[in-house]
């Protein structure tokens, strides 16, 4: 019984490491999407200004800057700050169900299988709610990404 215990206590552990990963993993891909997205605004913003500049003179060059400088900041603060509320939601998820996962693998011995399960289940939850928010985020990019696109075109009608 005692070994039964133990292989249980390891597998949640194991569980619960392939969760932490799988966390870690969510928060650097999220950060990573966050630069691609912030630079692609970046690039965009200079295009934009580039594009003006080519029009002539008689263009308020530094006002479509200006303007194109608010619009981008502003999309890339606003997906900055989405991106964080997923990854507090991601980590709020982990260890809740890390929590959960060892109070379960320190109960009775009578009980581990069905604790071992219930731990199980804890941390798959988890590891969906990572999931979703790992889309979630996906779906924050794609929306500041078309946001400043909708701002190009209403500027150049492009």
């Amino acid at each position: 019984m005692e070994d039964n215990k133990k292989t249980a206590a390891n597998d949640v552990q194991a569980a619960k490491a392939t969760t932490a990963e799988k966390l870690d993993a969510f928060k650097t891909e999220a950060g990573q999407h966050l630069d691609a997205a912030a630079t692609q605004l970046d690039e965009l913003k200079d295009k934009l200004v580039a594009q003006a500049q080519e029009f002539g003179k008689d263009i308020d060059i530094e006002g479509i800057k200006a303007k194109a400088t608010e619009h981008f900041e502003a999309a890339k603060a606003s997906t900055a700050e989405n991106l964080a509320n997923l990854q507090a939601q991601a980590e709020t998820a982990f260890a809740a169900a890390a929590a959960k996962a060892d109070e379960l693998s320190d109960v009775a011995e009578d009980k581990f299988d069905e604790l071992k399960a219930e731990a199980s289940v804890q941390l798959e939850a988890a590891q969906a709610k990572l999931d979703e928010l790992k889309a979630e985020a996906a779906l924050q990019i794609e929306a500041a990404k078309e946001k400043a696109k909708g701002v190009w075109h209403q500027l150049f009608g492009e």
